[in-house]
């Protein structure tokens, strides 16, 4: 079962952000009690705001346990971002008129889970997320290395568009989908 998170899920969406799975580690240190409440104010975003949002995905026998999530922003290539951004890099003519598109910023299913159409389905939750909106364009990526999200990607549809670094060395595959 799908639904939208809410405020009772931050904790979750906190824990699974800080994750990071399928992401190369660079072998910071541990996070400060400071910036880990300032990465709960920025996950809070998610539940908040009326430009993002998050979809859960419960058990349907224990609608407790938790087992998937997508996190998305409804964003604007032509917008100016305070962190390290491709969008500009990438073709205008890929865009709307408006240059508005949805962003995932995190799609994360339980690893005893995989491969049940779990990630399928919140994408296609997210595709009606963007058509409601009047989006026709969703933007993810993942790092190279990550073949099978790039696969199930592809497989729904997705083109690449970009591979390169992003914000750091790791090479990082950008992939659209016109709906």
């Amino acid at each position: 079962m799908i639904r939208k998170a809410d405020i009772t899920d931050l904790n979750f969406l906190v824990q699974i952000d800080l994750k990071d799975e399928g992401i190369t580690s660079n072998g910071e240190t541990q996070m400060t009690e400071a910036d880990l409440e300032l990465h709960r104010e920025k996950i809070m975003r998610f539940v908040m705001e009326k430009d993002r949002g998050a979809f859960i995905y419960e058990d349907k026998k224990d609608k407790c346990r938790r087992i998937g999530l997508i996190m998305y922003s409804i964003c604007n290539r032509d917008g100016n971002y305070p962190w390290k951004t491709i969008f500009h890099e990438l073709d205008r003519s890929l865009f709307q008129e408006d240059g508005r598109f949805v962003e995932i910023f995190q799609l994360w299913v339980d690893p005893n889970y995989r491969r049940f159409g779990i990630a399928t389905m919140l994408k296609l939750k997210l595709e009606e997320i963007a058509k409601s909106n009047d989006v026709n364009l969703i933007y993810t990526h993942t790092e190279e290395q990550n073949l099978h999200v790039i696969e199930l990607n592809k497989k729904l549809g997705y083109k690449e568009v970009r591979r390169g670094p992003i914000w750091d060395e790791i090479v990082r595959i950008s992939l659209i989908k016109h709906l």
